[in-house]
């Protein structure tokens, strides 16, 4: 009895505590439709932009700064993801610290990431993507809503473990004409 008691302070110490009423509380906002073809085809492209977290839980205080590139391809039944972050943040046990990761699920793209991201549409313009770390920490990671705007923006909506919780905007990048 004592090491099963062991074992789940243990994972949840690892797994730190991922806000689930919040995360349920955005799920419930979400259409289960899929984005139209038409939609998801109109937002395919490669996004870039900061995100902005805090976090006050617990006594663990911090605010994060992620500069984030995002490339969308695939279908709205089956989108593929590549999400590279460069995080700075500071925090009551850290007076500074950068991350660095790229978050796929696209299996050419996996290779030397920080871990797997799994990707759904949502009608009538969102998508959901879960970042599951590898290794140790294998429990945490984010959920992150995106909500694409007409203009070429994305407005994040972004739920971290350990009370992360922040946003910020991604604005599309032009694609590159080449000369030949």
């Amino acid at each position: 009895m004592a090491a099963l008691a062991a074992y789940t302070a243990l994972i949840l110490t690892v797994a730190g505590c991922s806000g689930y009423p919040d995360r349920r509380v955005i799920l419930n906002g979400l259409s289960p439709a899929l984005m139209s073809g038409r939609a998801y085809a109109s937002v395919v492209g490669t996004y870039t932009g900061p995100v902005r977290s805090t976090t006050q839980r617990g006594g663990f205080e911090g605010e994060s700064t992620i500069e984030s590139r995002l490339d969308l391809s695939g279908e709205a039944d089956n989108p593929q993801v590549a999400l590279k972050m460069d995080t700075g943040f500071s925090t009551a046990w850290a007076m500074y610290g950068e991350r660095k990761g790229v978050y796929s699920n696209i299996p050419s793209r996996r290779y030397g990431s920080q871990g797997v991201v799994f990707a759904s549409t949502h009608a009538p313009n969102q998508m959901l993507l879960q970042l599951r770390r590898f290794g140790a920490s294998a429990g945490t990671g984010a959920w992150v809503i995106l909500t694409f705007q007409d203009d070429g923006v994305i407005d994040v909506d972004w739920i971290g473990h350990s009370g992360w919780r922040g946003s910020g905007e991604l604005w599309r990048v032009p694609p590159v004409m080449r000369v030949d």
